[in-house]
C-alpha cells in the first residue's frame, strides 16, 4: 500500500508509452482509433482518483528523492485535471498525429508530477526537461524550424539552470532541498550565491516564457498546432513555476539572493504582458501574453518570501494551468487573426464560452479563478509592504482586462466571416461530442475553482507549509 501513491505516475507514463509504441507500429485497429481519446481521458481520470485518494499520505520515497506531501498532492492533481480537460477539448482534426497528440500531454503532465514530488535539485531539473521536451515534439510535427528554435532556446535555459544548481550545490554541499534550507539558516547572503541564483532564475524565466525573455520561446507557440501551443504556453510554464516555488522555499532563509530578481521579473511580466496583450489583436498571441502577465503574479508571490504569498502563487498556478493549457486547444484551428474568431460565439457557443472564460481568467477579471489567485498574491504583497510591485501588478491587470474585453467583443458582437471567405487559418473547430463535452467540462472546472476556492486555497496553503514555510 505504501507505493500505491506512485500509481498515478505509472498509469500516466505507461499509457504514454503504449500510445507511442502502438501508434508507431500500427497496433491499434482502425475501428478503435476514434475512441483512443476517450480511453486516454478515462485512464487519466482514474489516475486523478487514485491521486486524490492515496495522495494525502506524507511519505518520502527512494531515500528522499521523491516526497509525497500536500504540495505534491496539489500540483499533481492540477496537472492531471489539466491533462484530462486538454485531451477532451482538443479538436483532433486540427492535429498532425493523434497518437503523438495523446501521448505528449501525458509526458508533459508526468514531468510536472516528477518536479512536484522531487526532493532534490536533480529531480526538479529532470521534471522540467521532460515537460519541455513534450512541447518540442508536438511543435516539430508541423513546424520543424520552430521546433529547432525551441530546442536551442531550451538548451540555453537548461544550461543556465544547471549552472545555477551546480553553484547552489557547491555553496551548500547538498542537493536535497530540505538540507539546503537547513544549511542556509546559518548563512548570510553573499554575491557568490546571488550570481548563480540570478542565472538559475533567468533559465526558469526562459523556460516559462516570462518577460523580458518571452520573445525567445513564446512565438514558437504562435505557429504550432493547438496542442503544441498548449504545451509551450501552458504546461511547460507550469513546470517552471513548480520548480521556482520549490527552489524559492529552499532559499527562503536568505531571500535577498532571489527576491530582488523575482520582483524585477514580476514587474516586467505583469505590465509587459498586459501591454502586449492589449497591443496584439490575434487571439492566440493575446492569450499567450495574458499568460505571461499572470505568471508575473506568480513570481510576485515568490518575491514576498512569505507563506501567504507562496501559497497564493501555488493557488494561482493551479488556475493558470487549466486556463493557459486548455485555451489554445479551445481555440482550435481559428488561428488566422481576429477575423477568425469573429462571431464565433454564435457559431460555436460552447467552445466560445470556454475560450472566453480562459481569457478572462488569465486576465484576472472578477469573479474568475485567476482573479482570486491574483487577489491572494496582492494581499500578501500589501502585507509585506511592497506597494510599488502591487501598483504595477494592478496596472498590468487593468491592461489585461481591457485586452480580454476586446476579445469578448470580437467573439460575441462582430459578425462572423462568410463561409466562402474562410481559409485554412480561419477554419471553424470541428463539432464532436467529446470536444463539446470537454469545452463544457472546462467551464465547469473553472467555475468549481471559484466555488470551492476556499478549500482549494486551504490545500495550497498546506502545500506551502509542507515546503517548510511558517
Amino acid at each position: 500500500m505504501k507505493y500505491l501513491v506512485l500509481l498515478p505516475e505509472v498509469l500516466v507514463v505507461g499509457l504514454a508509452v503504449v500510445l507511442l509504441v502502438g501508434g508507431r507500429f500500427g497496433l491499434f485497429p482502425r475501428a478503435s482509433r476514434a475512441y483512443l481519446p476517450h480511453a486516454t481521458v478515462l485512464v487519466v481520470l482514474v489516475a486523478l482518483g487514485v491521486e486524490l485518494w492515496a495522495g494525502a499520505t506524507v511519505t518520502p520515497y527512494f531515500g528522499g528523492a521523491l516526497v509525497q506531501d500536500r504540495f505534491a498532492l496539489f500540483a499533481k492533481a492540477a496537472a492531471l485535471v489539466t491533462a484530462a480537460v486538454l485531451l477532451t477539448t482538443t479538436d483532433w482534426t486540427a492535429e498532425d498525429s493523434v497518437h503523438l497528440g495523446l501521448a505528449m500531454p501525458l509526458v508533459a503532465a508526468f514531468g510536472v508530477m516528477v518536479a512536484a514530488s522531487a526532493g532534490d535539485m536533480l529531480g526538479l531539473w529532470a521534471g522540467l526537461e521532460v515537460a519541455a521536451a513534450a512541447g518540442v515534439v508536438l511543435v516539430s510535427l508541423r513546424r520543424p524550424d520552430l521546433a529547432l528554435r525551441l530546442l536551442v532556446v531550451g538548451g540555453v535555459a537548461s544550461t543556465l539552470i544547471l549552472v545555477g544548481l551546480a553553484f547552489v550545490y557547491a555553496s551548500t554541499g547538498n542537493s536535497d532541498l530540505t538540507a539546503i534550507r537547513e544549511v542556509l539558516v546559518s548563512r548570510a547572503p553573499t554575491l557568490a550565491l546571488a550570481i548563480p541564483v540570478l542565472l538559475l532564475l533567468a533559465g526558469l524565466a526562459v523556460r516559462a516564457g516570462l518577460a523580458p525573455f518571452h520573445m525567445a520561446a513564446l512565438p514558437v507557440g504562435f505557429g504550432a498546432s493547438p496542442l503544441g501551443a498548449s504545451l509551450v504556453i501552458g504546461m511547460t510554464a507550469v513546470a517552471a513555476g513548480i520548480v521556482a516555488i520549490k527552489l524559492a522555499s529552499a532559499l527562503l532563509p536568505i531571500p535577498d539572493v532571489y527576491a530582488p530578481y523575482a520582483e524585477v521579473v514580476a514587474a516586467l511580466a505583469m505590465v509587459g504582458g498586459g501591454a502586449a496583450a492589449l497591443a496584439v489583436r490575434s487571439p492566440r498571441p493575446r492569450l499567450a501574453y495574458l499568460a505571461v502577465g499572470q505568471l508575473g503574479w506568480v513570481a510576485a508571490g515568490l518575491a514576498t518570501h512569505f507563506r501567504a504569498g507562496i501559497g497564493g502563487s501555488l493557488f494561482l498556478l493551479g488556475a493558470f494551468a487549466v486556463a493557459a493549457t486548455c485555451g489554445p486547444a479551445l481555440l482550435g484551428r481559428a488561428e488566422g487573426g481576429e477575423p477568425a474568431i469573429a462571431g464565433l460565439g454564435a457559431l460555436r457557443p460552447v467552445r466560445s464560452a470556454g475560450f472566453a472564460l480562459a481569457v478572462l481568467s488569465l486576465a484576472g477579471a472578477p469573479p474568475m479563478a485567476g482573479f482570486f489567485g491574483e487577489l491572494s498574491v496582492a494581499a500578501a504583497l500589501a502585507q509585506s509592504g511592497n506597494f510599488v510591485l502591487l501598483g504595477l501588478g494592478l496596472l498590468g491587470s487593468v491592461l489585461s482586462i481591457a485586452a480580454a474585453v476586446g476579445t469578448l467583443r470580437v467573439l460575441y458582437i462582430q459578425s462572423p466571416l462568410e463561409e466562402a471567405r474562410r481559409g485554412a487559418a480561419a477554419a471553424l473547430p470541428a463539432v464532436t461530442g467529446l470536444s463539446s463535452f470537454g469545452a463544457a467540462a472546462f467551464c465547469v472546472v473553472l467555475a468549481a475553482y471559484v466555488v470551492f476556492g476556499y478549500p482549494i486555497m486551504g490545500l495550497a496553503d498546506q502545500g506551502a507549509e509542507a515546503l517548510g514555510l511558517r
